[in-house]
Parts: structure tokens; C-alpha cells; sequence
């Protein structure tokens, strides 16, 4: 008889998880600390853009798009790099964009990571409890564990590209060249995690995905998590757009 966690205790396994994995994410900004309520704000927000992910597969399905066959594997490419990557990182750009880049403590490169992994951590949440409720209690333990850091590092892409463009590049164009790539990096490489699950069941390739990007990641937190705030002169800071 397999064993589930109830949906109580399920959700406070996925919130336990996501506390554990914002106070890490938090460690990084040793220089100006984030206000809390602001990172709580942030996860909310990554919760709604979870369910306005959502409203973009509700409308795909409506125009009868096919869902992911786990044999065909160039629909599953066109599945997941046209539409999973797109839809989940671009529900986050939107929202960080709308309000969170927009607070007056965004004020360095390094809240770029910070902020998106707020964000990323609720929508991961939101989807952890929305689809492994029914799942038996080690599936649901791996995910809850796994998942958040996953969105983590897809968000601390375009997280840190939009703030580096923000904070540290001059040119107009060059920076729009920074976000624009930076969130079209994200989507491709969320859609090359899910299209290895989905297309040849590679867990050990996403796990060297994972840690390729986690390196990539730590490697650029270490200069940013000392560097000082120095707006480039040409730029104007008022706004990240």
C-alpha cells in the first residue's frame, strides 16, 4: 500500500522547503540585504505567475494543440521550446517586470538573482502542490526538494542578465541585447531540461544541466555578492527597461 502526504501536510512540506531554499538564496546578498516582506512579495507574485502560465496552457489546449507524447520526440521539442520554456519563464519576466524591478530596493546586480528566485520559488511551490497532491510520499519528497532549486536557476538567468544590463551597461542597445538574451537563454534552457525528461527520460542529463547552470551561477555570484553599486553614466537607471 503506498503512502501519500496528505494535502496539509504536503503543503507544509512544499513551504518548509521553499523557506529553506529563500534563506540560501538570501545568504548570496551579503551586501544589501533584501527586506523580507519584499522577497514575501516577490513569492506571491511567482505564485501568480504560476497561474497566469496556466492561462497560457489553457489556451493552447483550446486550440486543440497537442500535449507532450512521451514517444514522439520531435513534437515534445517543439512542446517544450516553443511553449513550456516561453510560457513559465516569460509569466515570471512579466511579473518582475511589472512590479518587482520597478521597487526602489532593486538597487544592485546581485538583487537581479535575488528577486527572480523569489519569484521563481513561489511559481515552483504553486506547481509542486498543484501536481503531485496525488503522487506517493517519495516522488513528492524528491519533487518539493528538487523543483524550487530547478526554477531557481532558469529565473537566476534572466535574473541576473536583466540586472547586469540595468546596473552595468551603458549602451541602449547593448542592454536591450543583455535582457532579450538573457530571458531567451532561460526559456531555451528550461525547455532543454524538460524536453531531456520528456523526450529520453534522462534524468542523469538534467541533473548535469542542473549542475552546469548551478556552477555558472555561483561563478557570477562571487564577484556581484562584492561588488558595489556603480551605475554606468550613459544609462539611464531610472527604470530597468
Amino acid at each position: 500500500m503506498s503512502f501519500s502526504f496528505n494535502a496539509w501536510q504536503l503543503l507544509g512540506l512544499i513551504l518548509a522547503s521553499g523557506l529553506l531554499w529563500m534563506l540560501y538564496v538570501r545568504s548570496k546578498d551579503r551586501h544589501q540585504p533584501e527586506p523580507s516582506r519584499r522577497l514575501l512579495f516577490a513569492f506571491i507574485l511567482g505564485i501568480g505567475a504560476y497561474f497566469l502560465s496556466l492561462l497560457g496552457y489553457l489556451a493552447v489546449e483550446s486550440l486543440r494543440v497537442p500535449d507532450i507524447q512521451f514517444n514522439e520526440r520531435l513534437w515534445n521539442a517543439v512542446y517544450c521550446f516553443g511553449i513550456v520554456g516561453p510560457f513559465e519563464e516569460g509569466a515570471k519576466v512579466l511579473v518582475a517586470y511589472l512590479v518587482v524591478f520597478r521597487w526602489q530596493e532593486y538597487d544592485e546586480p546581485i538583487d537581479g538573482f535575488v528577486y527572480a528566485s523569489a519569484i521563481s520559488l513561489g511559481f515552483a511551490c504553486a506547481e509542486n502542490f498543484q501536481t503531485i497532491t496525488t503522487a506517493n510520499w517519495l516522488i513528492q519528497l524528491a519533487y518539493t526538494v528538487t523543483l524550487p532549486i530547478t526554477h531557481v536557476l532558469f529565473g537566476s538567468i534572466w535574473g541576473l542578465g536583466i540586472a547586469y544590463a540595468h546596473f552595468c551597461v551603458a549602451s541602449p542597445a547593448r542592454r536591450v541585447v543583455w535582457q532579450a538574451g538573457s530571458i531567451g537563454l532561460s526559456m531555451v534552457a528550461h525547455g532543454l531540461h524538460d524536453y531531456f525528461i520528456f523526450a529520453f527520460q534522462a534524468t542523469v542529463a538534467t541533473s548535469a544541466l542542473t549542475l552546469v547552470v548551478w556552477l555558472v551561477v555561483l561563478w557570477r555570484l562571487h564577484f556581484l555578492g562584492k561588488r558595489a553599486v556603480s551605475p554606468p553614466k550613459a544609462a539611464d537607471v531610472s527604470s530597468p527597461r
